[in-house]
């Protein structure tokens, strides 16, 4: 079970100014904190061509058009516009020295982009699937590879992955709590709760007045883990990602 500390960090709350990504703010205390830390180097100015998983602020979770892997790039400026799941974005790697955004040195798919992915095409149907498809976290793993809900920030590990597409295989369920917003799924038989980052699930329960909605047949999971918060790396449903 999350503690009640790191829930009260992942709640939904009218106080927090709606961003350009949806009015259902999901996570207002979701702020990674910036340190200088050691980066493998990564090539300046390459443009890469992503197919978004998802998206907020100055994070962007996408597959990798030419290579088919996943990569999380972090921004330092916020993105002036709202981009949708599985439109595919160009993305610029930023420059020298831009390794001291990425707040967590463990993600093995992060990378540091120039502001502002540009939206150029959209990708779905069977070339969108069979994507998604190579991408699937095996059955046989814990989500993660590791059977925690969080762990501590010093036990992260780059061999490790920290972003995943996730196929639980039967029903999805998201509820409120109050103003927190749930992701409910099996894996490896048992029932999983986990909170979900989604503005688009939270905005389109919030306009229906629903406190309990089921995913669409057939639906993914993108499930990460967060930057440190208060010391700990949770693990959270980033977003829902319907059949392309």
């Amino acid at each position: 079970m999350t503690s009640t500390s790191a829930l009260e960090r992942l709640l939904i709350t009218d106080k927090v100014r709606p961003s350009s990504f949806g009015a259902a703010v999901t996570a207002p205390d979701y702020r990674p904190v910036i340190k200088e830390m050691p980066r493998v180097r990564v090539d300046a100015g390459v443009t890469l061509r992503l197919v978004v998983l998802s998206a907020d602020e100055r994070h962007c979770t996408g597959i990798d058009v030419e290579s088919g892997t996943l990569v999380r790039g972090w921004a330092a400026e916020a993105f002036g516009a709202a981009v949708a799941t599985y439109d595919v974005v160009e993305v610029t790697i930023a420059g020298s020295g831009s390794a001291d955004l990425l707040p967590d040195p463990a993600q093995p798919e992060a990378v540091v982009i120039e502001a502002q992915p540009e939206a150029v095409d959209r990708l779905t149907g069977r070339r969108c699937e069979k994507m998604l498809r190579a991408l699937l976290h095996p059955k046989d793993r814990p989500l993660l590879n590791n059977p925690s809900t969080a762990i501590p920030f010093w036990e992260r590990r780059s061999d490790h992955p920290s972003v995943a597409v996730v196929d639980p295989g039967g029903s999805v369920t998201f509820s409120r709590q109050g103003s927190y917003l749930a992701c409910v799924f099996d894996w490896q038989g048992h029932r999983r709760e986990l909170p979900c980052l989604d503005r688009k699930v939270a905005g389109q329960m919030d306009r229906a007045g629903m406190k309990r909605m089921m995913a669409p047949k057939g639906s993914r999971l993108l499930v990460a883990f967060t930057p440190p918060i208060e010391g700990r790396c949770h693990k959270v449903v980033e977003s829902l990602l319907p059949k392309p």
